[in-house]
């Protein structure tokens, strides 16, 4: 079978090394595969498969209206022209706008959304493109073939809140290459040892609102008085990346970001890494603050390595952690789950100077507890691993071949 997989870009995103597994499992399935981006740009992510790039700039934020909706054309008149081209039999798309343009220039080839997100707490929708985008989802997506969520709770946010029929939607989490990570997870710091010589607890993410770095920071600050020797490393880069050092400074915190090879400092800014694993192997804790995630993959491959996690319960962290219980549960207090530690999501946009919240306060009397008891981080570690035998490489490929053998495309 010839299959596109139509995304934004191959970056370092989670949603990008989603669909960069997914051309590598469609490859080994022996089906011809084609990548499509929707600009130009240096790929970051390994992938199989053919890439072409549509020559149209990436819509920002920033930028108005009327340009934004300008260039969705102008990508939707590239991508028409490519694929009467190509000549897919089947196209998958990543991407709430990807996934609309995907929809209206299909002719007969079958149209498969893979679904990444929480669309009902995205605060990008929320200005006029944004409500377009999500009028359009309620519009149009009924159209696609097949809609292919990553967990049950994006999967019940479609249906509630965007009207979609649950009889076009079949959920196939992302997968975990384990053989690979842990090949990975043991090379070399190369430069970084010094700070793994005392305890460090550890974030992987872009640098977003969406992430919640800023409490993480204020809960680390906490966290010093009781642990002096202890460490924060954050991997990953983003648009925050200069205010996120800013507000670390604003707090006290000695922060480090381009002399890495040190233990002198409290937090070390590590930008986006090729390999993250060696450096959750060396851990102690891997802690999420996310304010939404659909199947955050970064906890995943730290479950891989045996890393304890910590994470608020904001979506698809539950199925990971807490399986079996009600995907629609949000704690407001730690539940010391099955195979991991959920803490309440983070509600309040907070300065250096503001006093605790709520939830600020259950995630540093949770994690205080956590780093004082070795014996529960070792059983963490050990159920973290025996979790991840639910999400291997060979389990999900076979999800999705079932998925393209059986179902009928138009």
């Amino acid at each position: 079978m010839r299959i596109g997989i139509l995304i934004p870009s191959l970056d370092d995103t989670g949603m990008a090394r989603a669909a960069a597994q997914l051309s590598i499992m469609l490859d080994q399935l022996s089906h011809e595969v084609h990548i499509i981006t929707g600009y130009r740009h240096t790929p970051m992510q390994n992938y199989e498969g053919k890439l072409h790039m549509l020559d149209v700039k990436p819509a920002m934020v920033n930028q108005s209206f009327p340009e934004r909706i300008m260039l969705f054309l102008k990508r939707l008149t590239a991508l028409r022209k490519l694929r009467r081209m190509l000549k897919t039999d089947v196209m998958i798309s990543f991407s709430e706008a990807m996934s609309i343009q995907n929809i209206l220039t299909a002719g007969d080839e079958g149209v498969i959304i893979s679904h990444h997100t929480l669309l009902s707490r995205n605060e990008n929708l929320q200005d006029i493109y944004g409500k377009l985008v999500k009028f359009l989802i309620k519009l149009l997506y009924s159209r696609a073939d097949l809609i292919v969520p990553v967990s049950e709770k994006s999967a019940s946010d479609l249906v509630r809140n965007f009207s979609i029929d649950p009889e076009l939607i079949r959920v196939i989490p992302n997968p975990v290459p384990v053989e690979e990570i842990e090949r990975m997870a043991s090379e070399d710091l190369e430069g970084y040892h010094e700070i793994f010589k005392d305890p460090v607890i550890i974030n992987a993410g872009r640098l977003t609102h969406a992430k919640g770095q800023r409490y993480l920071l204020r809960i680390f600050r906490e966290l010093l008085d009781d642990f002096p020797d202890l460490k924060l490393v954050i991997l990953g880069d983003g648009e925050l990346r200069d205010s996120l050092l800013k507000f670390s400074r604003e707090l006290g915190l000695k922060v480090c970001h381009d002399a890495p090879d040190s233990g002198d400092f409290q937090v070390y800014f590590l930008g986006f890494q090729k390999n993250p694993y060696r450096f959750f192997s060396r851990s102690k804790l891997f802690v999420l603050t996310s304010l939404r995630e659909a199947l955050p993959m970064a906890i995943m491959e730290a479950m891989s390595v045996f890393l304890p996690v910590v994470a608020s319960d904001c979506g698809g962290t539950r199925e990971i952690l807490a399986p079996g219980t009600d995907p629609d549960i949000e704690t407001s207090r730690a539940e010391f789950a099955a195979y991991g530690v959920l803490l309440p999501v983070f509600r309040d946009e907070v300065e250096a100077g503001d006093k605790l919240t709520e939830p600020e306060k259950v995630w540093i009397q949770a994690l205080r507890r956590i780093l004082q008891d070795p014996s529960m981080i070792e059983c963490y570690s050990r159920r973290a691993s025996s979790r991840m035998n639910d999400f291997r490489w060979e389990k999900i490929r076979g999800l999705w071949e079932s998925l393209l053998d059986d179902f009928q495309f138009r």
